[in-house]
């Protein structure tokens, strides 16, 4: 019970760096949305189009958020939207043979 008692330590927040649940869907739209991998300078240009402005810093906290879950992967071209295999492919890749 004293365990419950303690605030929770916020994994994602951090001072300077809190963007809004609004932020987060714009930036996993123009993820979502793009055809190949975008840069973070690309994602804030884009943003600023749609007359929303966000920080560097509540940038890194958003796509680390979206990360945590596998949800964009960052490679040397740019971040990149992975979408969620189904059920069956995951299904097919664990029962799957091994080399």
């Amino acid at each position: 019970m004293a365990s419950l008692l303690r605030p929770h330590r916020p994994e994602f927040a951090r001072p300077g760096a809190n963007p809004t649940l609004e932020s987060i869907e714009y930036v996993r739209a123009i993820l979502r949305e793009s055809e190949e991998p975008v840069s973070r300078y690309d994602i804030l240009r884009i943003l600023a189009s749609w007359s929303h402005s966000m920080t560097r810093q509540s940038l890194n906290a958003a796509i680390k958020f979206l990360a945590a879950d596998g949800s964009v992967a960052e490679g040397s071209k740019g971040l990149i939207w992975v979408p969620q295999a189904s059920p069956e492919l995951v299904a097919v890749i664990l029962k799957g043979r091994r080399l």
